[in-house]
């Protein structure tokens, strides 16, 4: 009988376990994976996709004709990966790291940007889907670079 006691207990206790164990995802919002581009004025502007994937542990920034500094002699398109974090309202979302290697779209392809020198150190980038707005500012090739404008 004393067996018996204890074997429920044993049960009943792993029951409340179980119990206790719930989603603690559930207050977070459901964000879905999204791509956000912003306005372009002209056929030479800057211009920026946001690829959002909040399963990924990096999302990606496309910046398409940019020049990180007047040092550069031409516009590159660059793809920037980067940790990104979302408000509890699901509509502000965060891109932030420093020491990031980008990439450089080259017929085509991807590849990663020659030596330290263009590493992105101080990234902050925030889209806001709510205003449909941007701002991102990073340090990379010996200059500042800082922007913002709206989102389609």
């Amino acid at each position: 009988m004393k067996k018996f006691f204890v074997m429920m207990f044993a049960l009943a206790a792993l029951g409340l376990v179980c119990i206790a164990c719930g989603d603690d995802k559930k207050d977070e919002p459901v964000v879905p994976t999204q791509n956000l581009e912003s306005v372009k004025e002209s056929g030479s502007d800057t211009y920026y996709v946001f690829d959002i994937d909040m399963d990924k542990d990096s999302s990606s920034i496309y910046m398409y004709s940019i020049k990180f500094s007047d040092q550069m002699p031409v516009t590159i398109d660059v793809r920037i990966d980067a940790p990104v974090t979302v408000d509890k309202t699901g509509k502000v979302y965060t891109y932030a790291g420093t020491g990031i290697m980008p990439y450089m779209m080259r017929n085509g392809k991807l590849i990663p940007m020659p030596g330290e020198a263009y590493q992105v150190t101080d990234l902050l980038c925030n889209v806001n889907t709510e205003a449909k707005t941007y701002d991102i500012k990073f340090d990379c090739h010996g200059g500042h670079f800082e922007q913002s404008g709206k989102l389609k």
